[in-house]
C-alpha cells in the first residue's frame, strides 16, 4: 500500500511540476483564466462593485486599468468582516484571519482568510513538493521524516472570529498522511514557554532519522544550536546523518546558508516559498543550494506590476528580463490588486517565466546621489563572511555622518570578530565589496560625496536578546535595513536597550 501512495504521489507531484515549467505565453493564457475565476467568484461583492472590477472583462483590461490598492484601502471591508458581515470582500464564511508579524514589532495587520484563500497556501506547499521531488533525487516526501517548526497553532477567538499565524494554521492542517512523519507534535509547537518548547523538540526528535527540516531559517538555527548543546556534538550531521534538504520561508536563505551548513556539518539542499500573509507569490524552482533561490509566480493567484522606474503598470505578458518590478497581487479573499510592496526582477521569460526577489519597497538606503538595495546589502554580508571565513551572525545598517558626508554605519553581530577583529579593516573591505556590488556606490565615492563605512562589532547576546522579544511573534522576520538614523535609534529604543548602551560606550572609547 505504501508503495502504491508513493507512485501515486509521485505521479501527481510530476504533473505539477510540469504546470510551474510554463513560458511566458503559457503564463499570460493562465492569467487570463484565474482571472476570469476571480472575478465570477467576487461578482456581487461590495468590494467588486465599488472597486468597478465588475467593469473590467478581461485580464490585460485589468493589470492596464485596475487601480493598485494598499491594506488601508481594505481596511473597513475587512473591518466588516471582523464585526460578521458577509458578501463584502467574499461571499463565503471567514475561517480565519491571519496576523502578519513582520520586522517591526507594531499591531499586526489582519488577513480574512476564506476556505479559497486556505487552499492557494496548500497548493503552494504542494507545488514546492514537486519541486524539491524533482531536484532532489531518492526523497520519498510522503514518507521522510521531517523537523516542521512554524508559529503556535493556537488561534484566539474574539467576537466568534479566530485569529493566528498562517504558518500555526498551515500546521494544524497537516494531512494526517504526513503527521506521522512530522515532528514535533501541534502540543508541543503550542507550548508557550521557550525552554520547554525546546526541550519537548529535542525529546521528541532525537532518535528520529531526520531527513528535511522546515522554518524560518533563525529557528533553524536556534533549535540546531540547542541541540548540539545538549548532546556535546560538533555537528548537527552526527545525530541526523541523513538530514538532507531545507524548506524555509518568509526570508531569503542567503545570510543563513553557510551557517546552517556549519551547523549540520555539510552542504544542504535548500527550497523556499516566496510569501507573506497576504499571498503566497512564488515558488522556488531550482536548488538554491550554491546560488540564488529563483522563483516561479503561483500558478493560480492572479498578478499586474509597476516598473519601479516609471511605475507604469502592466500584466504578465508585458514583463522584460533583468527590469525591476514592484508586484502587485489579488487572491481569493478580495484583496484586489494588492500592492505587496516587494521589488523583484525578472530572470527569464522563456523556457520557464522565472524571476528573484530584490527586496521591499523603502527599505534600501538613499545617501546623496547614491542607492543601496536590499540585494546590495545582503550580496556585501555573504561575499564579506566568504573573504573573513567567520560567519556574520546578524547585522544592522543604518545612515549616518562621517567627516561632515553621509555614510554607511554597520553594526556587525559575531563572537568570533568580536575577539580581536579590526573594524578598520572591516571597513575598508566592506567599502570594497559595496564598490564592486554597486556602481552608484562605487561612483559616489570616487566623487568623495559619501564616506567610507563605519563599522561596529558587537557580541551576538545582544541578538539573541533580540530573538528572544519577539521569537513567538509568528513568521518573526528579524530587521537589518533602517532608512534613517532616527528609525534604527527608535527601535534601538524599544527593542534592545542595552545594545543602545553598548554602542553608546564604543563610540565613546573611539
Amino acid at each position: 500500500m505504501k508503495n502504491l501512495k508513493s507512485k501515486i504521489a509521485c505521479i501527481y507531484l510530476r504533473s505539477l511540476h510540469g504546470i510551474l515549467l510554463a513560458d511566458q505565453k503559457e503564463v499570460t493564457n493562465l492569467q487570463n483564466t484565474n482571472y476570469k475565476k476571480l472575478r465570477k467568484s467576487l461578482d456581487g461583492t461590495k468590494v467588486s462593485r465599488k472597486f468597478g472590477l465588475d467593469n473590467l472583462e478581461s485580464y490585460k483590461e485589468y493589470a492596464e486599468h485596475f487601480k493598485v490598492r494598499e491594506y488601508d484601502d481594505f481596511k473597513p471591508f475587512i473591518d466588516a468582516h471582523v464585526h460578521g458581515a458577509t458578501n463584502v470582500l467574499f461571499k463565503k464564511d471567514v475561517l480565519y484571519f491571519g496576523l502578519t508579524s513582520g520586522t517591526s514589532g507594531k499591531d499586526s495587520k489582519k488577513v480574512p482568510y476564506n476556505k479559497e484563500m486556505i487552499s492557494s497556501f496548500q497548493k503552494a506547499q504542494k507545488y514546492l513538493a514537486a519541486v524539491i521531488s524533482h531536484e532532489v533525487k531518492g526523497l520519498d516526501l510522503l514518507t521522510a521524516s521531517r523537523l516542521s517548526y512554524g508559529s503556535s497553532p493556537i488561534t484566539y477567538e474574539e467576537d466568534g472570529m479566530s485569529f493566528g499565524y498562517i504558518s500555526g494554521i498551515l500546521t494544524a492542517k497537516t494531512p494526517a498522511s504526513l503527521k506521522k512523519m512530522t515532528h514535533p507534535s501541534i502540543d508541543t509547537l503550542s507550548i508557550e514557554n521557550w525552554e520547554h518548547k525546546m526541550n519537548e523538540i529535542y525529546e521528541q526528535t532525537i532518535n528520529v532519522d531526520l531527513k528535511v527540516a522546515s522554518g524560518i531559517p533563525t529557528y533553524l538555527i536556534s533549535i540546531f544550536e540547542y541541540v548540539l548543546e545538549r548532546t556535546g556534538k560538533k555537528t548537527i550531521s552526527e545525530i541526523w546523518p541523513n538530514l538532507e534538504t531545507v524548506i524555509y520561508g518568509a526570508t531569503t536563505i542567503d545570510q543563513y546558508r553557510d551557517r546552517l551548513n556549519e551547523l549540520v556539518g555539510k552542504r544542504l539542499n535548500y527550497f523556499g516559498i516566496y510569501a507573506s500573509t497576504e499571498a503566497p507569490i512564488g515558488i522556488g524552482i531550482n536548488n538554491a543550494k550554491d546560488e540564488k533561490q529563483v522563483y516561479t509566480f503561483h500558478p493560480e493567484l492572479v498578478f499586474t506590476f509597476n516598473e519601479v522606474e516609471t511605475l507604469d503598470q502592466c500584466g504578465i505578458g508585458e514583463l522584460e528580463i533583468g527590469v525591476d518590478y514592484f508586484v502587485n497581487t489579488s487572491t481569493p479573499n478580495g484583496l484586489i490588486n494588492y500592492a505587496m510592496k516587494d521589488i523583484i526582477r525578472i530572470k527569464s521569460v522563456s523556457p520557464v517565466l522565472t524571476f528573484e526577489v530584490l527586496g521591499r519597497q523603502g527599505s534600501g538606503i538613499n545617501l546623496a546621489a547614491e542607492k543601496t538595495t536590499d540585494e546590495h546589502v545582503l550580496d556585501s554580508v555573504v561575499a564579506l563572511s566568504k573573504k573573513i571565513g567567520t560567519n556574520v551572525d546578524h547585522y544592522f545598517l543604518s545612515p549616518s555622518i562621517k567627516n561632515g558626508k553621509h555614510c554607511y554605519s554597520w553594526t556587525i553581530f559575531s563572537d568570533e570578530l568580536n575577539n580581536g577583529a579590526s573594524s578598520t579593516e572591516l571597513e575598508s573591505l566592506i567599502d570594497q565589496i559595496l564598490c564592486e556590488n554597486n556602481l552608484d556606490y562605487a561612483d559616489c565615492r570616487e566623487d568623495s560625496i559619501i564616506e567610507s563605512p563605519v563599522v561596529t562589532i558587537a557580541p551576538s547576546n545582544f541578538i539573541k536578546e533580540y530573538f528572544d522579544l519577539y521569537k513567538n511573534k509568528g513568521q518573526f522576520k528579524m530587521k537589518t535595513v533602517f532608512g534613517s538614523s532616527d528609525d534604527f535609534q527608535s527601535f534601538l529604543n524599544n527593542s534592545i536597550p542595552n545594545l543602545q548602551s553598548y554602542l553608546g560606550s564604543v563610540a565613546c572609547q573611539l
